[in-house]
């Protein structure tokens, strides 16, 4: 017996041909439920990313500690940066190009956020810190300082 044929077998009522339409109709509501849930999250990112875009700051964010999520083969790493008196902490995927070279448990580096939305947030692991810079901007930055190109 197939793949094909055993998953079949699943929608069929027991030892027959005839088909279990309770079961298929509550498999077509399922997939149509999780399809549903990821075109949702798939569109607030999205709108996240355009918001932060259009309303572009930069601060410093400081690393935490880092995991390995179940849901994905990319670890995530936690972060945390401040903007104005509040502080914001969120988690970032780790691409694989920066798996070896990201600092946990205290490397700085650049946070995109909107200044409209601060929880909307980036951390930027592509640019570090600079040494030079010490202090963020209490309401951050429309620039990376120490680097000359504008992200």
């Amino acid at each position: 017996m197939t793949v094909w044929d055993n998953l079949m077998q699943n929608f069929r009522k027991d030892n027959t041909r005839e088909w279990h339409k309770g079961k298929i109709i509550s498999s077509i509501v399922f997939v149509s439920f999780l399809s549903l849930i990821g075109l949702y999250v798939r569109k607030r990112e999205k709108e996240n990313e355009i918001d932060r875009n259009v309303n572009q700051y930069f601060t410093i964010g400081t690393t935490g500690k880092q995991y390995h999520n179940v849901k994905s083969s990319q670890p995530t790493i936690k972060y945390h940066y401040k903007v104005g008196s509040q502080e914001y902490s969120d988690f970032e995927s780790i691409p694989v190009q920066f798996e070896k070279t990201v600092v946990a448990n205290g490397g700085k580096y650049y946070v995109e956020f909107s200044s409209t939305n601060p929880n909307n947030s980036k951390l930027l692991l592509g640019y570090p810190v600079p040494d030079t810079v010490k202090i963020p901007a209490v309401e951050g930055w429309t620039y990376m300082p120490g680097y000359t190109d504008r992200h």
